[in-house]
């Protein structure tokens, strides 16, 4: 096998980053998914704030790469010099929604972190989920027939450490599921971060009344109200198939007890569920 030449620009950006961690700033907030709930979208918007500056890399996944070390997870973040006017930072890794350890690990390097969570219907979620991967030819088997594998592994106790092992890799078979199980991870977050430090936000609402769910992300992150801006949509979706009526009845049979769970952990109506 050949082997491969690094990239010696790229490495020595790197090396830059991570020899001036010391003096970039610690992340105000964080957007850890869900994945394909429109969390590039929001994130582009904020990053137009003149209040905000983004990250070099939108989806560094420090915190499940180097999990104990605050220099690299501010390696990808802004200098905060102190004559520069002020401002906040973050980050949107995706892959940290429904990692097993990424709330723990940025808890304890990052206690006062703000989070926002993008949620939408997880059935629609799971076939953008798979449209993604086929596109990028990372998946090559049949929604119908991965959907059917997960929903046993999931019903399986026997499968259980299987299906733990899998959501630590960035795309499994069990993702299209497991990312859509709101409850299950919204409260494992909810263990390491108050209410007050925690917003969720529904796609479905973002296309619906934009302009609410920005004053509620400018007030989450107590940003000026008075800031204006069309909301960008970073992705549009990546295949005019449309999902199988049994795979679709089976999704929505597996979610409607997860969705019923999450409607208790948030204390309101589920705007997927308004018209079940």
């Amino acid at each position: 096998m050949p082997s491969v030449s690094p990239n010696i620009k790229l490495e020595l950006q790197k090396a830059w980053r991570l020899g001036t961690s010391f003096f970039r700033a610690r992340p105000d907030f964080l957007l850890p998914g869900a994945p394909k709930c429109a969390t590039s979208s929001l994130y582009d918007w904020l990053s137009l704030h003149p209040m905000v500056r983004r990250a070099s890399r939108k989806e560094p996944a420090n915190f499940i790469h180097y999990p104990t070390s605050e220099l690299r997870s501010r390696m990808h973040f802004p200098p905060r010099i102190p004559w520069s006017s002020p401002f906040i930072t973050g980050e949107a890794s995706v892959e940290y929604f429904s990692h097993p350890h990424a709330a723990k690990h940025i808890r304890d390097i990052f206690p006062q972190v703000r989070l926002l969570f993008m949620l939408r219907d997880p059935v629609q979620r799971a076939w953008s989920d798979y449209c993604m991967f086929i596109h990028s030819n990372v998946e090559t088997e049949d929604f119908n027939l991965v959907i059917e594998r997960s929903v046993r592994w999931f019903a399986d106790p026997d499968t259980k450490p299987l299906v733990s092992s899998a959501l630590k890799n960035t795309f499994s078979p069990v993702r299209y599921l497991a990312n859509g199980l709101y409850a299950e991870v919204l409260s494992r977050w909810f263990q390491y971060f108050s209410p007050k430090q925690c917003l969720i936000v529904f796609q479905e609402d973002l296309l619906a009344r934009p302009e609410f769910v920005q004053a509620q992300v400018l007030r989450h992150l107590q940003l000026p109200l008075t800031y204006s801006s069309p909301f960008p949509y970073a992705r549009k979706g990546c295949s005019q198939e449309t999902m199988r009526p049994e795979t679709r009845a089976l999704l929505k049979h597996f979610y409607r007890e997860p969705n019923e769970r999450l409607e208790d952990l948030l204390h309101m109506k589920l705007p997927w569920c308004k018209y079940d």
